[in-house]
């Protein structure tokens, strides 16, 4: 009933949707849902997440799916602007880091780190200037200490490792 933001399939071929919805094939999936590979809704997958928007849908090699948005809770727990779900769509509660504000971008690189773009100043308790990086099981990677001047609205991994940012700064 409203826009999409972001799509991943998973390798089963069910689709993942994130966006600013409130309802997905006429049911009701706050800002979040699943697709079955032939366009019908997965009715197993019902966690949404709150607030106005999931902007950014990455999946992890082990097929885990990280979420990241405008939402303060994700499958009904506090979750800050960052979370993951399992395969299965259900919480999980090992990934707790979060953000103090949007997070509008994932990108999962070659290594399993995990690249977050956003309108944030601190990720993980940890000030970081709109773009951060994670690893894998969710803990800060502090190796990534530059910044940005301004919020990083998309992030994409090169097949060389090399990371691309895009959005509304002037330095990076």
């Amino acid at each position: 009933n409203s826009g999409v933001d972001s799509i991943v399939v998973q390798a089963d071929g069910k689709i993942i949707v994130g966006g600013n919805f409130a309802t997905l094939g006429g049911q009701t999936r706050n800002h979040l849902g699943r697709l079955n590979a032939d366009g019908s809704l997965d009715m197993t997958f019902t966690n949404g997440a709150n607030s106005t928007c999931v902007f950014s849908l990455a999946l992890q090699t082990d097929g885990k799916i990280l979420v990241g948005g405008d939402f303060t809770a994700l499958a009904g727990q506090a979750r800050n602007f960052i979370g993951r779900l399992n395969v299965d769509g259900s919480l999980d509660t090992a990934f707790t880091n979060q953000a103090d504000s949007s997070v509008y971008s994932l990108a999962v690189q070659p290594d399993g780190k995990i690249l977050v773009g956003g309108l944030f100043t601190t990720l993980a308790g940890q000030a970081r200037n709109y773009i951060g990086r994670l690893y894998p099981d969710g803990s800060l990677d502090t190796s990534l200490t530059n910044g940005a001047d301004n919020y990083v609205r998309s992030c994409a991994i090169q097949s060389d490792g090399k990371i691309l940012v895009g959005g509304y700064f002037t330095a990076l």
